[in-house]
């Protein structure tokens, strides 16, 4: 990992912890920092430790007033997106409805300004019985609803809520035993409803994974898990954690993120002894800061080369022509009529031009970018003795 990149992950641990950063060893790239940042969506969030370094190891000041206005620009963004959030909570929480936050929604509260944790969207966890309640609930604030493979993603401005009514998603083994799980062991607080810390950090992790083995996640998701473990140590039953990792498939993912909160960012973690991972560890991290908050964004396609196929088929092929088993998530109508998957792949070229506003040219010039990162990714991922589900 270069100077630079280990500097990002010290200037996150000192912003999530409020602490100082210690003082650069070498000349840092302020210019990359400050774009990388942008990339990862935790511009902000880094300016608090940025501001504490004594006046000679700050960026010049043109750079430092730029990220500055930056900070407060994230600040009003995430108070208004998080306004909104209180109220639909307190509408749920007045009808009695078990809506369960998950990810940056709740966790936000553990960072010490929690407006700069930055939100993509915000997630819920419904009981199929009030779904739709909820539905009606966002219909009469004017969200645009739109139908999700597990749900329904409800949009109004910059503001995106997604509503699920199971864990299928990402708990692909048990599901059905999951989704009792996260109705078992219920947290309610300021109108708030989430579920239990070792299930949270369960889903943070498996979450982490999936998105790292897909098309990247970005370090933020490491700063959750650290802020999360820091705060709920003792209430965490960590044995069901790594049992469930296991069981899911993401043990090696579960004994990585252990060791990069261990060494990068709260020493009081749990010790994972695995001599591969210790070895591996810089790259792991790395990969964290290489794409994005989840991988290449720019890029439609990228998400579609999640997993090997075939690997007599070129990755060409894999990007265009995915197989059922890659689309059966998204087009749920594969599970039942497999037969149905040339009308799947007309559908998503549909959806990647017309709805995602992606002209088929941008698409076209996409692909050799989309099948190299291919080939990067898998090639990291085996390096890291990651496993991909075929």
């Amino acid at each position: 990992m270069k100077y630079d990149d280990r500097y990002i992950v010290e200037l996150s641990r000192a912003a999530i912890f409020d602490d100082t950063p210690f003082v650069p060893e070498e000349d840092v790239n302020w210019e990359y920092i400050y774009n990388k940042s942008i990339e990862q969506n935790i511009t902000g969030l880094l300016f608090t430790a940025v501001s504490k370094l004594s006046n000679e190891y700050k960026p010049d000041k043109e750079l430092y007033a730029k990220w500055q206005k930056k900070m407060l620009e994230t600040i009003a963004v995430t108070s208004r997106q998080y306004n909104e959030f209180l109220k639909i909570s307190k509408v749920f929480w007045d009808k009695k409805i078990k809506a369960e936050v998950l990810k940056g929604g709740f966790i936000r509260r553990l960072y010490p300004v929690p407006e700069l944790r930055t939100m993509g969207d915000f997630d819920l966890l419904v009981c199929a019985e009030d779904f739709e309640k909820i539905k009606t609930i966002f219909a009469n604030e004017n969200y645009k609803i739109e139908r999700d493979s597990f749900g329904i993603i409800c949009s109004k401005r910059n503001l995106t809520w997604e509503v699920f009514t199971t864990v299928q998603e990402e708990f692909r083994i048990n599901t059905n035993k999951y989704d009792k799980i996260f109705f078992e062991e219920l947290i309610f607080k300021d109108n708030i409803c989430t579920v239990s810390p070792s299930v949270f950090l369960l889903h943070l992790i498996i979450h982490t994974g999936k998105h790292y083995i897909g098309s990247g996640a970005g370090i933020r998701n490491l700063c959750d898990i650290s802020c999360f473990i820091k705060e709920y140590k003792n209430d965490i039953d960590f044995e069901f954690v790594k049992n469930a990792c296991k069981e899911q498939g993401f043990f090696e993912i579960y004994q990585y993120i252990f060791c990069a909160v261990k060494t990068f960012y709260y020493d009081d973690c749990i010790t994972v002894e695995n001599e591969n991972i210790q070895d591996n560890l810089e790259l792991f991290v790395e990969y964290f800061l290489a794409n994005g908050i989840y991988g290449k964004r720019d890029n439609v396609l990228i998400t579609q080369v999640a997993k090997p196929d075939d690997d007599s088929i070129t990755g060409y092929r894999k990007i265009l022509f995915p197989s059922v088993k890659i689309l059966r998530d998204r087009y749920s109508y594969l599970k039942k009529f497999p037969i149905l998957l040339p009308i799947a792949w007309i559908h998503r070229l549909m959806r990647a031009i017309f709805k995602r506003k992606y002209s088929f040219f941008s698409m076209v010039k996409g692909l050799n970018s989309a099948n190299n990162f291919s080939k990067e990714r898998l090639d990291k991922l085996k390096k890291l003795g990651i496993k991909i589900e075929k």
